[in-house]
């Protein structure tokens, strides 16, 4: 018994490592478009709340099983320490993507049985919510896996030619929002392409502002991001600028034609994050060697002690507060959802 009882806690602790590593920290950007899509229909006829909540979770497993097959697709790549490399030379760049590979916790081939497994597990979640929403769910289904495998995959790469954050908005955006709520039941589909766009830029805005930040690195592994494709400051910082604050536009314009309610325009009250965010992309790429100030109303950024320590204050400031920008955004559309 005592070794039975062994085995389960080291195998909890494996799925645990593994869970770790598939970077949660990044699920608000796929749940929250997804609850909000949830919310949006809930208010309808026609709402399926078990068949809905199971698509939640199918968009969950799959996020976790696409953060893998982009360390696993990356580290083929380049598997060498580049990024370690990087920093020896004076340049800015982050060393601990694939750490749990480049340490040897865990092997390459561990990393797509794992990848597999969650993506299996988002499969059986979409067979259920199939039997009973029916084939209007297929198509963002089908389109969201395949360029979830294609962003960093063969053939097309899509993350190493310039289309990797624009693909990660469709995913979470559009193809999310619209999923989720055809599962859960819901009529009209324009209302909810209108969310799902508004969310899509603020996703978009979360990986563009990670591949402003990154470009060194990403650039050392060939990878050519959206932020290297506009290529100087002022078409980077435009970018910025557009995913910051087009969400805002469409909720506005979506009101407008009644698509949605007038609660909706509670999202607007997020556009100091939005400035925020512009600001402080603003300064990195024009005063670079300044250290960003951390302000208490940018929300929560995790042990931020230990990142100004590790002297990732500089990216993980900004990430944070795009991630925090899309994630009151979407609070705020759960909120509009609930009292439409």
């Amino acid at each position: 018994m005592q070794v039975t009882g062994e085995k389960k806690r080291g195998v909890w602790a494996r799925l645990l490592f593994w869970y770790k590593n598939a970077r949660p920290v990044s699920l608000p950007q796929s749940l929250l478009p997804a609850l909000a899509a949830y919310v949006l229909a809930a208010g309808e006829d026609g709402f399926a709340p078990w068949t809905g909540l199971l698509a939640v979770l199918g968009a969950e497993l799959a996020h976790l099983s696409l953060n893998l097959f982009d360390d696993y697709f990356d580290y083929k790549k380049q598997a060498s320490g580049f990024r370690v490399d990087l920093v020896k030379k004076g340049e800015r760049a982050r060393t601990a993507k694939c750490a749990y590979i480049t340490s040897g916790e865990a092997t390459l081939s561990e990393l797509l049985a794992v990848c597999l497994g969650f993506g299996g597990a988002a499969a059986l979640c979409g067979f259920l919510v199939f039997l009973t929403a029916g084939w209007p769910i297929i198509w963002p289904a089908a389109l969201g896996l395949l360029l979830g495998i294609e962003y960093s995959g063969e053939p097309l790469r899509l993350s190493y030619r310039g289309f990797g954050e624009l693909t990660i908005g469709v995913i979470f955006g559009p193809l999310l929002v619209c999923g989720v709520y055809l599962a859960a039941g819901g009529a009209y589909f324009w209302r909810a392409l209108a969310l799902g766009l508004a969310l899509g830029l603020l996703v978009t805005n979360i990986v563009y502002t990670h591949s402003v930040l990154d470009i060194k690195a990403d650039t050392f592994t060939g990878k050519r991001t959206l932020a290297a494709l506009l290529q100087t400051p002022k078409y980077q910082l435009a970018g910025t600028a557009a995913f910051s604050f087009l969400p805002y536009l469409l909720v506005g314009l979506a009101v407008l034609a009644w698509e949605l309610s007038p609660c909706w325009l509670l999202t607007w009250l997020t556009l100091p994050w939005a400035v925020a965010l512009y600001g402080s992309v603003r300064q990195f790429l024009h005063q670079p060697g300044v250290r960003p100030q951390r302000l208490f109303w940018y929300g929560p950024m995790g042990d931020w002690p230990a990142y100004c320590a590790a002297g990732l204050d500089w990216f993980l400031l900004r990430w944070f507060l795009a991630r925090n920008l899309l994630s009151a955004f979407a609070v705020l559309c759960l909120l509009a959802g609930l009292l439409s």
